[in-house]
């Protein structure tokens, strides 16, 4: 077996700086995450830093403060699920044009 040494430290090179542009890409990217029929939103974006919540007129209301809290826990949770989705798709673009180097397949 012949390994060319000086081709994988520049195919090593390649992948770090791709993956440092995709890194700064997905930070860039915002999604939304929904509860309650839409009652409850909450954007994120791909540093997982929460940039929004917007909450139904309807649901403003102190009886109903248990199920605001549990609906505004379910909409970050599926934003945070969102987002995870679009940055492991982004990521798998980019190892994707490795096939050679190892343990690449995300």
């Amino acid at each position: 077996m012949n390994i060319d040494i000086t081709s994988l430290i520049e195919q090593a090179k390649n992948l770090q700086n791709e993956l440092e542009t995709s890194r700064k890409k997905t930070e860039q990217l915002t999604t939304t995450g929904e509860a309650g029929a839409g009652m409850v939103e909450v954007s994120i974006n791909g540093a997982n830093r929460i940039l929004s919540v917007k909450i139904a007129d309807e649901l403003i209301n102190v009886s109903e403060k248990k199920m605001l809290e549990d609906l505004i826990v379910a909409a970050v949770n599926n934003a945070i699920k969102n987002i995870s989705e679009i940055t492991m798709n982004e990521m798998k673009k980019v190892t994707s044009v490795f096939p050679n180097f190892p343990n690449m397949n995300i």
